[in-house]
């Protein structure tokens, strides 16, 4: 099956021809349509279609022009059908010294464009059968080998006649299971081959660790790039798990083939910083390194691991599934800049999920069961092929870990805020940070608190402390202890905090209580 692309601007002309005409029957399947010429060079490069059927007459780009350009890009023996009124008769008659292969006029006979199709179709055949259509040699691949990995700085090899107009490098990362790897191995890239043997155009060549294509012009735009990978993971799945693919920029000459090579590897090299919706451009390249130049050195809190892990531990501990989505977004973003490397970025999520597994198991009654039940989450870290990848699917674990809870309305959040305070009392509670599991402005957050519970957040967690503390000055408990137990480091800072809610200093209130038996008197 032969692909054809059909150029006219007129939708009635391309959506008629594409239903009217038994394209399988003929040998052939319209992998494209175009209304304009500059479209139609754009989907060419694209596609690559054995067979063009264009009008001969289009506002800005006439068919012939069309025809010359795709003449003087390629050097494989394409095949044209010309498309004309009856005014454009003569003209039509003209275009047979481009090389068309004949000429329709409209509105056209599906008989005999059926003839005509068939007619081209053998046409291609023979020429296939006769070599004509290139297919990659084996100098051609010694060629790029030998141009990208020279044994000799001096080592300038004969190039091979590839008169494409433009030369893109494209490199491959397979992932094949180490099962049957080599065997896997070789049918990837015999399928590859049979890809390119199918488009007309295309050398595979061995590029390291890498399965390296040279094409033409191929993978210009993000919408090429999307459509393409996908197409290369569909055909490559029954023998690789993933394919990470890019791009270099197209050149013009042979031997400027190496910039485009080292473009690709530069990029496929950072991999594990993009996420794998399609082939990677150089423009990602750029957007990458300009964002290292500008980065200069932070030592503010968005470096701070002990604040993400604090994040995440409260996320957790209050179920709160918005929060642990934002926690882990936040980290997406802000550890390529901070730690720019793949095993700095992998070490750091590890740090973080250490810490507030740790953090969040010392709070259960079964701590052991809460680790070995949520370790995975620290040792698959480093399993993980890409950032997006890592953390997706830390991410699933963290929402399956929180189950369906969510964090619902203001009145739910505040419910769940003020358990946390009495959860959490001998911590080092701060709103800005609360404020960051909710989402919401730390300012408005806090006289959404202080319109619940009429009391502002430090006032009410001072309360809840100085209450506790009651409780265990009424035991006995030393001050200086009782002052850490519920969250102040400072002994003065406590004493004077019980003094202005108790009346009393903590050393009083203690003998006072003590007196009455272990119960505040009157």
């Amino acid at each position: 099956m032969y692909k054809a692309m059909i150029v006219d601007d007129e939708p009635a002309i391309r959506e008629g021809l594409t239903s009217i005409i038994d394209w399988n029957d003929c040998g052939f399947h319209i992998v494209d349509t175009a209304g304009n010429g500059r479209e139609a060079l754009d989907k060419f490069k694209e596609h690559r279609p054995e067979l063009v059927i264009v009008d001969i007459r289009m506002p800005g780009m006439s068919g012939l022009e069309v025809i010359r350009s795709i003449r003087e890009m390629n050097g494989e023996p394409f095949h044209f059908l010309i498309l004309s009124g009856y005014a454009d008769f003569d003209y039509a008659r003209q275009a047979m010294g481009f090389g068309v292969d004949g000429y329709l006029l409209k509105p056209v006979d599906e008989e005999e464009m059926t003839t005509e199709l068939k007619r081209v179709r053998r046409s291609i055949e023979s020429e296939k059968e006769d070599g004509k259509w290139g297919s990659p040699t084996p100098h051609e691949r010694d060629w790029i080998e030998t141009l990208l990995f020279p044994d000799h700085p001096d080592q300038h090899p004969a190039p091979p006649a590839l008169d494409w107009g433009s030369y893109q490098v494209v490199l491959l990362d397979l992932r094949i299971p180490d099962w049957d790897r080599q065997a896997r191995q070789s049918a990837a890239k015999l399928g590859l081959t049979e890809m390119c043997q199918e488009q007309g155009r295309g050398i595979i060549f061995e590029a390291g660790i890498y399965t390296g294509l040279l094409l033409p012009a191929t993978v210009e735009t993000e919408e090429n790039a999307v459509r393409l990978l996908a197409s290369w993971r569909q055909a490559l799945k029954p023998w690789t798990t993933e394919i990470y693919v890019a791009a270099g920029d197209p050149v013009g000459r042979l031997h400027d083939i190496p910039n485009s090579f080292e473009q690709a590897l530069r990029l496929l090299e950072r991999t594990f910083l993009f996420r794998a919706e399609r082939v990677m451009l150089t423009r990602d390249l750029h957007d990458l390194e300009t964002s290292d130049e500008g980065m200069c050195e932070t030592t503010d809190k968005t470096s701070d691991p002990m604040r993400y892990a604090e994040k995440l531990y409260y996320a957790l501990d209050m179920a709160n599934r918005e929060a642990a989505i934002r926690v882990l977004k936040e980290m997406e973003v802000q550890f390529p800049q901070i730690y720019r490397t793949e095993a700095a970025i992998k070490a750091a999520f590890a740090q973080i999920f250490t810490l507030a597994l740790n953090k969040y198991a010392a709070g259960q009654e079964q701590s052991r069961t809460v680790l070995e039940k949520h370790s995975r989450l620290i040792t698959d870290v480093y399993a993980y092929s890409t950032l997006g990848e890592l953390v997706d699917r830390s991410l699933e674990h963290v929402l399956q870990w929180i189950g369906q809870t969510d964090s619902g309305g203001k009145e739910t959040i505040m419910k769940q805020l003020i358990d946390f305070i009495h959860s959490h009392y001998d911590e080092n509670l701060r709103l800005e940070l609360l404020a960051d599991m909710f989402n919401y402005n730390s300012g408005y957050l806090g006289k959404l608190f202080k319109s619940h519970t009429g009391e502002a957040f430090n006032a009410y967690l001072d309360k809840v402390r100085i209450e506790r503390a009651r409780e265990l000055l009424a035991q006995g408990i030393r001050v200086h202890q009782v002052a850490g137990r519920v969250g102040y480091a400072n002994v003065d800072y406590f004493h004077g905090k019980f003094k202005k809610y108790a009346g009393m200093s903590p050393s009083s209130y203690r003998n006072r209580v003590q007196k009455n038996g272990g119960t505040e008197g009157s």
